[in-house]
C-alpha cells in the first residue's frame, strides 16, 4: 500500500505516472519569519524514466501573507510556478563525496522507490520566500525617530537630522 503524498517509481513504467496532491504545511515548520500564514499548496505534475532516474516536472500553487521588510504591514501574495527535478538513485553507503556542480542543483537523490512529495514542494516553498519582502517596490518604511508608517502619512521628524554619534566622523570630514 502507497503511503498518502508520496509517489512510487516503481508504478513509472514507459508512460508518465500523473499526481495531484494538497499538502498543509505549518508555519513553525518553515520557520521563515517574514511568512505570517500559508494556504494549503497544490503540487500536480508527472514522473517520466530518464535514463539514470527520472524527471518530476510539476507545479505548485498557494498564497498567503508576508510581513514587509521596511514597514512591517501584512500583504498578500500568491505563488504558482513551475519546477523540474531530476530523481536519482542515491550512491551506495560510503561512497567517495564528490562537490556539487551548478546542474547538480535540481537534482533530488533518493533511498527507497517511494519518494515524499512533500520535502521537494517544501525546498521550493524555501527559494521562493524572498529575505526582505516588499508591500510595494516604493514602500517608505518607517520613521526610524519616531515609527511613523511613512505609506500611510508623513511624519514631522526632520528628514535630515543626523544620529548625534556620528557628528564627531563629520568634525573630521570637515578638517580634510
Amino acid at each position: 500500500m502507497q503511503q498518502p503524498d508520496t509517489i512510487s517509481l516503481e508504478a513509472v513504467l514507459d508512460e508518465p505516472l500523473a499526481f495531484d496532491f494538497d499538502l498543509a504545511f505549518p508555519l513553525e515548520a518553515l520557520d521563515r519569519e517574514p511568512l505570517l500564514s500559508l494556504s494549503r499548496v497544490r503540487a500536480a505534475g508527472e514522473v517520466s524514466p530518464i535514463e539514470g532516474g527520472y524527471a518530476l516536472n510539476a507545479r505548485i500553487a498557494y498564497s498567503g501573507e508576508l510581513e514587509c521588510s521596511r514597514c512591517l504591514a501584512a500583504y498578500p501574495f500568491s505563488v504558482d510556478e513551475a519546477f523540474s527535478i531530476v530523481l536519482c538513485p542515491r550512491g551506495p553507503q560510503g561512497a567517495e563525496e564528490t562537490a556539487l556542480e551548478e546542474s547538480d542543483l535540481d537534482v533530488s537523490f533518493y533511498g527507497e522507490p517511494v519518494v515524499p512529495v512533500a520535502p521537494l514542494v517544501e525546498e521550493r516553498i524555501q527559494m521562493l520566500v524572498p529575505m526582505k519582502p516588499l508591500c510595494r517596490e516604493d514602500c517608505k518604511g518607517l520613521c526610524p525617530q519616531c515609527g511613523e508608517d511613512g505609506n500611510v502619512r508623513g511624519c514631522g521628524c526632520a528628514a535630515g537630522s543626523v544620529d548625534p554619534r556620528w557628528e564627531a566622523l563629520k568634525a573630521l570630514k570637515q578638517k580634510a
